[in-house]
């Protein structure tokens, strides 16, 4: 098998780094309603179907996330199944899909939902129950708490709203309306890998009516005007929203008919041992998507292996030189694991993505475009170039890597900088074969 220095390796980043970032969304079209940081934007799509020089019958991303890949190429009339096994982020994306929604029925269900919340405050607590997540309340035994009382029952008021609407793809809307504003109006701020404390938290005092009128002005300022666009413009775009499937992509994949796909797009989550059921565990447990710690665990073992939340035993590694390699200058620093999980976890990570370019070499009609956006990353001031092992990987299941473009240079962690500056998150593009 090539080496590293067999691969192309070519500076995309004055092309690329304006378009990679996901806040380009924060403002978008449909994107906006719900601020996703992670993933890239909807010019990074329009690059690619720019790019290539055939038109996609059907295209496949793996890792759907928020649905940025299968909304943009639904709007340019492109087929494209997706998968996605957190079921917040599924809501998210199947919501972000429906194109069928009317200004009409939006107030209809706005007048429901904003006549109980005007109303008088009832003790909402008799008909709707907080989560059992066990720090998610004040209580007598902890220090911290993610949501005041009064926060707290303004969201439970806010659910027994929704609960009260007639249509379910209305019920989903506004549920990921009401997504949108639980960390604004928690103690808590995504901090990279976990979610932190605000500074100041306990001196926070939002009220139970402060929370309906965040709620309802998201509704108000920031979706319906998106409904009022969507309504005016011609229904000729392909429905990629029953193709959204719910469930892991490394089993559900078999069920894609092979020969079938003719253009992959997608990010998998990075080697950076970000457990992204933590990072969504708010959303998660608000909207009754796990209902206990059971819930969460099993969520966590059909999550791809990017993270050490879960035991997974021994785990066999892939013969690839490069990937033998880290493992073997990383077992020299075992005695100062910050989790003994870590060596799993990476070599269950390509063993994933060996499994994944199994499938996707059945799947995927010949000659046809793979856009794979990865990043490096570093344990101990080793660096593990995953875009050249996932490369081999891919060639090892007959694709061609055409090249591994760098879209741009991400800082490295607070314990890394000293040994290691930055880590290069590229786009690996490649061309399938039989």
């Amino acid at each position: 098998m090539p080496g590293a220095s067999s691969y192309l390796l070519k500076d995309y980043t004055e092309v690329y780094k304006p378009i990679m970032q996901f806040n380009k969304n924060k403002v978008a079209f449909i994107h906006q309603w719900y601020p996703f940081v992670e993933g890239y934007s909807k010019e990074f799509i329009a690059s690619i179907t720019n790019e290539i020089d055939y038109k996609p019958n059907f295209a496949l991303d793996p890792f759907a996330g928020s649905g940025t890949t299968p909304i943009e190429l639904q709007y340019l009339g492109i087929n494209c199944r997706s998968f996605e096994v957190s079921p917040f982020m599924h809501l998210l994306a199947t919501v972000k899909l429906e194109k069928h929604y009317t200004v009409h029925d939006f107030d209809e269900h706005l007048i429901t939902v904003g006549s109980f919340l005007h109303s008088k405050l009832i003790n909402i607590r008799e008909h709707v129950l907080p989560p059992a997540a066990k720090t998610f309340q004040p209580s007598d035994n902890l220090d911290k708490w993610v949501f005041s009382t009064s926060v707290m029952n303004g969201i439970l008021d806010i659910k027994y709203a929704i609960s009260l609407i007639s249509n379910e793809k209305y019920r989903r809307l506004f549920k990921i309306a009401l997504a949108s504003i639980l960390l604004d109006v928690s103690n808590v701020y995504r901090n990279g890998k976990c979610l932190s404390y605000k500074d100041n938290w306990e001196e926070r005092k939002l009220t139970r009516r402060s929370v309906h009128t965040k709620f309802l002005n998201r509704l108000i300022q920031t979706i319906k005007p998106d409904i009022e666009k969507l309504e005016k413009q011609e229904d000729n775009r392909v429905n990629n929203l029953e193709h959204c499937v719910f469930g892991d992509v490394r089993e559900k994949i078999m069920s894609i008919q092979n020969d079938s796909i003719d253009l992959v797009i997608t990010s998998p989550p990075y080697l950076n041992s970000r457990d992204y059921t933590d990072i969504y565990m708010v959303e998660l447990w608000m909207l009754d998507l796990v209902n206990d710690y059971n819930d969460v665990r099993t969520l966590r073992f059909e999550t791809l292996r990017s993270h050490v939340q879960v035991k997974l035993g021994e785990v066999e590694a892939l013969d690839i030189d490069e990937l033998k390699s880290v493992l073997r200058r990383l077992n020299r620093k075992k005695r100062i694991f910050w989790n003994d999980e870590l060596p799993g976890m990476i070599k269950g990570y390509f063993k994933d993505m060996d499994t994944l370019f199994s499938q996707l070499a059945l799947k995927m009609q010949s000659g046809k475009k793979v856009f794979f956006n990865v990043a490096n990353s570093a344990y101990y001031g080793i660096e593990i170039k995953v875009d050249e092992i996932v490369s081999e990987i891919a060639e090892s299941h007959g694709f061609t890597i055409n090249e591994i473009r760098e879209a741009r240079q991400l800082k490295t962690s607070a314990q890394q900088k000293d040994r290691i500056k930055s880590l290069r998150e590229s786009v690996i593009v490649m061309t399938s074969s039989h």
